[in-house]
């Protein structure tokens, strides 16, 4: 991999990884000694830790394409050794983005949420994971990223107060769908809503309490 040419992005845009039928790769301790690096290296490169998350699906079985999208991510640190985690001097304020990919699994077709925080212009928190439930529509996708988020921040929030430091402004949580912001600002639980009733309670007490503000973000932004 010394000679080989640095790649643009962590995954190619093109391609989906799933349980394929490709030809298999030969060298499965090695595919899996490799994602083992690439989760270490996402401490301290958090932009390859949604796709280190989807080559680490195949640890047991992994094929050709998997070992392939395995090594882009490490042509892509190759071609971008300057970047990572850099805390510049700014006002002290928890600032969180959360999305869910609806559907995003190919094989289960269960969610994967995905979020981060900043303190300041620090990243201190990131996660992406897929969920052990399917979501029927996308506004319901990004209400249980809602709910996962939500939790995190107010395990930061606590941290932060442990550690005595003090925020100078409320936290904020950005996210892409106007429906599910809906639902936060809707007191009645609907037919179609009533399933996420324990997120829906979560996230509007955080409101109530000023834990947060949440507010949109364009999807392009998102992303």
């Amino acid at each position: 991999l010394l000679g080989s040419k640095p790649a643009s992005t962590p995954l190619d845009p093109t391609i989906h990884l799933r349980q394929d039928t490709s030809s298999p790769y030969t060298d499965a301790p090695s595919y899996r000694r490799l994602v083992g690096r690439l989760l270490y290296l996402t401490t301290t490169r958090p932009n390859i830790t949604f796709a280190t998350q989807q080559v680490s699906q195949f640890m047991n079985s992994p094929t050709q394409v998997h070992y392939k999208a395995a090594t882009r991510i490490l042509r892509y640190l190759k071609g971008s050794p300057s970047l990572g985690l850099f805390p510049r001097n700014s006002q002290l304020q928890v600032r969180g983005f959360c999305d869910a990919n609806w559907g995003g699994c190919l094989d289960t077709r269960r969610l994967i949420t995905r979020y981060c925080f900043f303190v300041g212009d620090a990243l201190i928190s990131w996660r992406s994971k897929k969920q052990s439930t399917i979501s029927r529509s996308s506004t319901e996708a990004k209400y249980r990223a809602f709910g996962v988020a939500t939790c995190e921040l107010q395990w930061i929030h606590f941290l932060l107060q442990d550690l005595k430091v003090c925020m100078s402004k409320s936290h904020l949580l950005f996210c892409d769908n106007q429906s599910a912001l809906h639902i936060t600002q809707n007191p009645v639980f609907h037919e179609r809503t009533k399933h996420l009733e324990m997120d829906c309670h979560l996230v509007r007490e955080k409101l109530q309490v000023g834990l947060m503000h949440l507010l949109p973000i364009p999807s392009k932004a998102a992303s």
